[in-house]
Order: C-alpha cells, then structure tokens, then sequence
C-alpha cells in the first residue's frame, strides 16, 4: 500500500532471522522450490515489520522474495471501505477482501509465472490501481494480513498472537490509523474473526514477539 510506513528494529530482525532457521530447516530455500508463507495477526500486531524483516534476512543469504499485503486487496479504495463500514457493521469482514484475487496471485507464483498482476491501494488518494510485478527469480513469497490464513495457498502459517488492546500504541503510532470508538467496534468484530486462526498456525508469536511452536 503506498503511504503506509514500514521501520525495522534489530527485534524484528531478531525475531525474523528465528524464522528464517525454522524455515531451513523445514524447506529447501536454496533449491528451485517456491513457497509461500503466510503472517496473519489483528491490526498493529506487528505483520507487515515481520514480513519486511523476513524478506531482508533472506535477502541477506541471497535469496529473493516478495512481499504481499492484503491490504492492497480491499475490494473498495480505504475510505471507501471505511464509509461503507459506518452505514453496517456487517459490511466488516473477510468479504471485504478480493481474497480469490490474492489466492491466484500466489498460485501463479508458485506456478513459476515470471510477472504476476496485483492491485496496489494508494492510501491518501484513496485509489486502487494495477502493478505488475516480475517474480521469476522470487523463491518466497511472503503474505501477510488480517484475514490470509482464509486461505489454503500457504506452505507455513504464521500467526501473530497480540489483539487488538494489546498492540493499541502501535496503532496509535501508524500513520493512517485514528482513535475513535468506532474503530474499536471494528476492531473487535475483527478480534473474533481472526483469533480462530491461531489454532491453524504452524507458528506463533507470542506476546512477547518470541516465536513458540504449537505442540
């Protein structure tokens, strides 16, 4: 999404070189292989800084790979999408996502489809247009957003266990987030969604930001 701000810290790089040994030792990186991983998590928890820092550890020992993000597959602009949420709470949800759109763009990845077609939210003109992107030399893709693991596309799910009240002073800090009671309405509609996924997980990060493996 462009206009959104993205800051690594050595603890999200810490956190990101963890999973990087896990997916080692699960996964031939270095081979033809492509695969997909998914970060799912409540809104501040933390996804798109560990899915940035991901792909910089990889890039580190040579291997490329692209960043995904749900948001640029809103079906509605951002503002759009916030006006239509204060006419329904029921207008808030998975449906509100173009999530075929963003399977499809992760099966012709792993495909081994050199350029892959993806909408692209432009937050502040509250547009939606289409890039193209050239993936061939990509040997991970990386996805992450609220809703993802919708989806059975991923290889290894992530899930990033701080809700909505736990991560309220990173949200506060986002540049396009604001306080008001009707995005904590929102956003606890969202909590009751997203928390089942944690039992799909293959990892989780605590709240601590430590990674623990589901037994």
């Amino acid at each position: 999404m462009i206009g959104d701000i993205i800051e690594l810290n050595e603890t999200h790089l810490a956190t990101a070189g963890e999973i990087l040994e896990i997916l080692k030792r699960q996964f031939p990186l270095a081979q033809k292989h492509k695969i997909a991983v998914g970060i799912a998590g409540e809104s501040g928890s933390g996804k798109s800084v560990t899915a940035f820092a991901l792909q910089k550890v990889l890039q580190e020992i040579n291997i490329k790979s692209l960043v995904l993000q749900m948001d640029d597959y809103f079906t509605l602009p951002p503002k759009t999408n916030h006006e239509n949420r204060l006419l329904s709470l029921e207008n808030i949800g998975p449906h509100e996502v173009n999530l075929k759109k963003l399977s499809g763009n992760i099966k012709d990845f792993k495909k081994g489809m050199p350029i892959i077609e993806k909408p692209l939210v432009h937050y502040r003109e509250n547009s939606i247009r289409t890039e193209a992107l050239e993936v061939e030399e990509c040997k991970v893709i990386i996805v992450e957003g609220t809703y993802i693991l919708e989806l059975e596309d991923f290889d290894y799910k992530i899930f990033i266990d701080r809700n909505y009240k736990d991560t309220y002073k990173n949200r506060m800090q986002r540049n396009r987030d604001e306080q008001s009671d009707f995005v904590e309405k929102v956003l606890d509609i969202e909590h009751r969604i997203i928390r089942n996924f944690k039992n799909n997980a293959d990892l989780i990060l605590d709240k601590n930001y430590q990674p623990v493996i589901p037994q």
